[in-house]
């Protein structure tokens, strides 16, 4: 699979390896995580959430009235980023 990278700092860094990034999700996976997510105009939204990292997959709970819940039920498509702030990641939601 082939994905787009870009370092977004200001000095014109190279992206981190993926592989700096999933070494920190599984040694410290749990946590608080950001998650974005969009409304139906795209104005963006985002929130701190619960999450644990296993298997290679985030998994967090929200209820479905809430903004996010709301968000994610109509879009599916949502961005996270770790409190390590190396990465982020975007991806489909499932329940």
């Amino acid at each position: 699979m082939s994905v787009d990278q870009k370092n977004l700092d200001i000095y014109g860094d190279k992206p981190l390896p993926w592989s700096r990034a999933l070494e920190q999700l599984e040694t410290g996976a749990s946590g608080t995580y950001w998650l974005a997510t969009t409304r139906r105009g795209g104005r963006p939204h985002v929130a701190a959430v619960g999450a644990l990292w296993i298997d290679g997959k985030i998994y967090f709970t929200t209820r479905a009235r809430t903004r996010k819940g709301r968000n994610l039920a109509e879009h599916r498509i949502a961005s996270s980023r770790s409190r390590s702030r190396d990465s982020i990641s975007s991806s489909k939601a499932r329940r």
